[in-house]
């Protein structure tokens, strides 16, 4: 019996071990086929597990008939046969909402899944050079996150685009942008330039913009919150060094074109042919004309007589806009990183270099980046980190001669013409050429910034932390422009040198404590703390002329003499300011069913007198989510249905002058003595605090394993106290004052959904798209109408006004132009039988109606293609390049500037119906105006709507087979390319390329890219 018992026990023993086996597998990224290292491979029901390693290999081994479950931070978990791992690599697909995810929320991180808040994330995969072949991190978030509309308003290289977050909250353009948070540094004065952080660095963006996320930023939040958070090593990964760099280049495809010279000269000598035949009416019935006015009218007529007959042009026609773009301008992308760790210990490390050239005119825009991050465990309770970044940015010898472009007569030669010193010369009157404008380009902008902090997390217990950073920045600016004597500009002061710059330095000091604990089915989170915060900005300059006539001179020492004596006080300064906070947050969830938030924060700032200094700013929010309901489990797709509201008020500060609550003197002269006078702003001791209250209400749905993602949030947020300036009476000896003028309202509905292949499949797809509605209304106003943008010099007037939008134009209503006459047709709005700026209307075009992105994945085998669109609906542009150049007398140079193709559609003969007025000089039309026909109107107002596509990718990973010999855990190709088209109705270059105000004045159209890359990764 005891035999048997024993043959028995070790014929089950080799039946169990008969029963294990060992497998081997590799997991990979199922859009790129890149190994995953770090994946954790678990058997289900069972003990134990396994990681990764660097090239996504693993070993385990398993019972027969086993489960795996695949898990990988950032990718979607699945669940397989262990017997379908030896077959092919297991393919983790990106988690399109990863809710076991941690989302960075602002002092600390919360899991999505537990999220009550608005908050968007965008991941460094999205923000990969491949995806997005620009200079900033601005504009690699267009197109990406609903609620947030980008806009790249000029092609210039190293441009930084304007950002609104679900509108705009603010009464000047200037101020509307959101508050950014690099690693914990809280970035005001633009003390971090968007264009000086590399993409590349970046590890997510979230995107706070409900008042209740943001709210824990109090007093800077109300126009919205991103947070960006830098790469950082990963503890127990072996060391990986990563390169990924691309050239090409740019170039701005354009179709608008100026009149040839046959075109030209026949509309010059048209304009002054009508002109003399209106004269020639007036003359033969000259009734109430006096003998004054009848021998002004002759004299004009001689004028332009003779200069028809002056007349002169070459047999020539040249397409300035044509020969001032530089068609190859080249752009280059190259970044190194090394990345790993240790037990207790990680780094990120990297250098980087973006350059790109100017696609009209000259100039480019290099970057040079470096940053180290360290993460060290001391001990079981002490955790201690630190990063550094390091970016010098520098655009230099920068012109964009597009307007001189635009004013070029046809005929003009390309050769410069000089005089005999070597002094630059006009072709006719004193018209600059294109070409000799781009020779005086000896100028340079120079940004050095250094931003970083050093922490220490303290676990006080295993339910809390203490955490103490110390976030600093650094940057320092220094720009030169010099015009030399031999040029158009420098000619007037015999050369001009003109040096200014700034140095600055801001810092904030976090301390909070957090908690974390749970009991069952209970959990509590809590974050209690203190900040403080302090910037100090410095400027300086000065000007020099008077420089020798010899070539190569450019520096200080060869001036003469100093320039003008009034702007030593505009380029030479010093602020500081100084502000605190005190803040608390806790939140509660029941099972992770039901979830509750609060938070609230005081904060001060130095900025505003004794008594208006401090104000609070609370929230709360709440959710409940539905799929975790007992009542849900028939329903097995659904992995996430979530209710949430939110209500918050947040506050902004920064519209205020430093030192707008208090009077201060300035430098001037009084009868050659150095004196005092009161500055150009009285100061506002009862200014306070902006405040926007907003409603945020919103559905999470995850279905088929997160296969299709949808969220919905509708907001109404209203700011109040808007800080800006009014205008005062000369009688105060200044020009404007402090005030807190009216209040704003938006409210609208974000839109993000996403649907995908399954992660196995062998076609993998994806598509997501986002929508923003928004509505913009001005609630009140200290006066009926204020000033929104900057001022342009006859042209329209960018306004904001009671029950109308931010960004509207006061224009008149154009009625089209008059068959018999030829000339424009305005509305008499007060039926006055006058037309002046009594009948001017409002009309808002800086705001869209709707905004978004639609982005496309596919993925098969080792090949992959991506397509990034953005689309604008409902916005419109003023086209003031199209009003000035209706103007058809000589100008301020003696010539009469070219006109767009489009003067070619003009009336020209009684019964034409036209859109084009005629051409005509002088004083014409209904009131008798030099100006009429191309007075402010709504006939240079234009649809501005567009959809394009932003970037297109293609990418090919080479077989690991061939790389792995040469020690590569990835190689990739790709090719790429940036604005690939736009469809629009706007006749101009670039419906994107307006001011923030929608008004295009000097603003470069955006180039298209093409660039091929390789990431590589050892």
């Amino acid at each position: 019996m005891r035999h048997f018992l024993l043959l028995s026990l070790a014929c089950m023993m080799s039946m169990g071990a008969l029963a294990q086996q060992v497998i081997r597998g590799t997991v990979r990224d199922s859009v790129t086929q890149a190994p995953i290292p770090g994946a954790t491979i678990k058997v289900v029901n069972g003990t134990g597990g396994v990681v990764t390693n660097a090239k996504g290999e693993f070993e385990l081994r398993v019972p027969a008939n086993a489960q795996l479950r695949i898990s990988s931070l950032g990718f979607e978990s699945m669940v397989i046969p262990a017997a379908r791992v030896i077959v092919k690599p297991i393919m983790l697909r990106i988690a399109a909402t990863d809710l076991q995810s941690t989302v960075v929320i602002g002092y600390g991180d919360q899991q999505r899944r537990n999220l009550t808040n608005s908050i968007s994330t965008v991941t460094s995969k999205k923000l990969a050079p491949e995806n997005n072949i620009v200079s900033d991190i601005g504009k690699a978030l267009q197109g990406r996150v609903a609620g947030v509309t980008v806009a790249n308003t000029s092609g210039t290289p190293g441009n930084t685009p304007n950002i609104l977050i679900r509108g705009v909250q603010s009464a000047r353009a200037q101020d509307a942008g959101p508050l950014l948070v690099i690693d914990g540094l809280v970035v005001e004065g633009g003390a971090v330039a968007l264009n000086a952080i590399n993409p590349q660095d970046v590890a997510s963006v979230e995107v706070l913009k409900d008042a209740a996320s943001a709210a824990i930023y109090g007093a800077r939040g109300s126009t919205g919150v991103i947070i960006i958070t830098t790469k950082k090593g990963r503890q127990n990964s072996k060391p990986v060094f990563a390169v990924n760099a691309y050239t090409g280049f740019n170039n701005v495809p354009t179709s608008r074109r100026m009149l040839t010279t046959p075109e030209y000269e026949e509309v010059f000598k048209e304009a002054r042919s009508n002109r003399v035949q209106d004269i020639d009416a007036q003359l033969a019935n000259p009734g109430n004309l006096t003998p004054t006015q009848i021998l002004q009218l002759q004299s004009e007529k001689t004028r332009l007589n003779n200069q028809v007959n002056a007349l002169q042009m070459a047999d020539r026609s040249i397409d300035w806009i044509d020969r001032v773009k530089n068609k190859q301008a080249p752009v280059s992308n190259i970044q190194a990183s090394m990345s790993g760790g240790g037990e207790k210990s990680s780094y990120y490390m990297s250098l980087g270099r973006y350059r790109e050239e100017a696609t009209i005119g000259t100039g480019r825009f290099e970057r040079y980046t470096g940053k180290v991050d360290i993460t060290q465990q001391v001990n079981n309770w002490l955790k201690l980190s630190g990063n550094l970044n390091i970016s010098q940015g520098v655009s230099r010898d920068n012109s964009y001669p597009l307007v001189s472009a635009f004013n070029a007569r046809p005929d003009t030669p390309e050769e410069l013409i000089y005089l005999p010193d070597g002094t630059l010369t006009y072709y006719v009157g004193r018209q600059q050429n294109p070409l000799g404008e781009m020779l005086e380009n000896r100028n340079k902008r120079k940004t050095l910034t250094y931003f970083g902090n050093l922490a220490a997390e303290l676990k006080l217990h295993r339910t809390l932390q203490f955490r103490s950073a110390m976030s600093v920045n650094k940057y320092n600016t220094n720009n030169t422009d010099f015009q030399s004597a031999f040029g158009y500009l420098g000619n007037f002061n015999k050369g001009y040198l003109k040096t200014s710059g700034s140095d600055n330095f801001s810092y904030n000091w976090d301390n909070y404590f957090t908690y974390n604990n749970r009991w069952n089915k209970l959990g509590l989170t809590g974050t209690a703390g203190y900040a403080f915060y302090s910037i100090e900005q410095t400027s300086f300059g000065y000007d020099l002329n008077g420089f020798p006539k010899v070539d190569g001179i450019t520096g200080g020492a060869a001036a003469a003499a100093y320039g003008s004596v009034g702007s030593i006080s505009s380029l030479n300064g010093n602020t500081i300011e100084t502000s605190e906070a005190y803040f608390a947050r806790v939140g509660f969830d029941w099972d992770g069913k039901y979830l509750l938030n609060a938070s609230i924060r005081t904060d001060g700032s130095s900025k505003l007198a004794r008594g208006h200094r401090y104000s609070w700013f609370p929230s709360i929010s709440a959710g409940w989510d539905l799929a975790r309901e007992d009542f849900m489990q028939a329903l097995p797709f659904v992995q996430l249905l979530k209710l949430r509201t939110s209500y918050g008020l947040s506050g902004n500060i920064r519209p205020l002058a430093t030192y707008g609550a208090f009077d201060l003197m300035q430098a001037t002269t009084y009868l050659g003595e150095p004196a005092l006078k009161l500055r150009d702003m009285v100061s506002n001791p009862n200014i306070r605090w902006e405040q926007t209250r907003q409603v945020d209400a919103g559905i999470d749905i995850g279905m088929f394993n997160n296969r299709l993602n949808l969220t919905v949030d509708y907001y109404n947020k209203i700011s109040e106290g808007l800080l800006s300036t009014r205008n005062i009476p000369w009688e105060f000896g200044a020009q404007t004052i402090p005030f807190n003028i009216g209040d704003i309202r938006n409210r609208g509905i974000d839109l993000e959904l996403g649907y995908g292949s399954r992660a196995d499949a062998t076609l993998r797809w994806r598509v997501e798209t986002n929508l923003n509605f928004n509505r913009n209304r001005i609630l009140s106003l200290s006066d009926s109408v204020l000033n929104y943008g900057t001022f342009i010099f006859g042209g329209p007037g960018s306004k904001v006004k009671v029950g109308q939008p931010v960004g509207s134009v006061e224009v008149y209503q154009s009625l089209g132009v008059d068959p018999q006459t030829g000339d424009m047709v305005y509305e008499d709005q007060n039926k006055d039988g006058l037309i002046n700026t009594k009948d001017y209307v409002t009309v808002p075009i800086a705001l869209p109606k709707f905004s978004g992105g639609l982005n496309l994945s596919l993925g098969y085998r080792s090949f992959s293609l991506e397509a990034l669109f953005s689309f604008v609906a409902g916005s419109k542009i003023y086209d003031y390049y199209e009003q000035t150049l209706r103007n058809y007398d000589m100008d301020f140079f003696g010539v009469m500037p070219n006109k767009f193709d489009v003067v070619t559609t003009r009336w020209r003969k009684p019964g034409d119906v036209a859109d084009v007025p005629r051409a005509v000089v002088g004083a014409h039309g209904a009131g008798k105006t030099t100006d009429w026909n191309y007075r402010p109107s709504t006939q240079f107002i234009y649809d501005a709507s567009y959809l394009r596509l932003r970037n297109l990718m293609v990418a090919y990973e080479l077989p690991a087979r061939l790389i792995n010999r040469a020690g590569m855990t990835k190689a990739r190709l790709y090719a790429s390319a940036q604005n690939v088209f736009t469809m629009s109705q706007y006749i101009g270059f670039d419906p994107e390329a307006a001011s923030n105000s929608g008004i295009v004045s000097s603003n470069l159209p955006n180039p298209r890219a093409m660039v091929i890359g390789i990431d590589l990764s050892f």
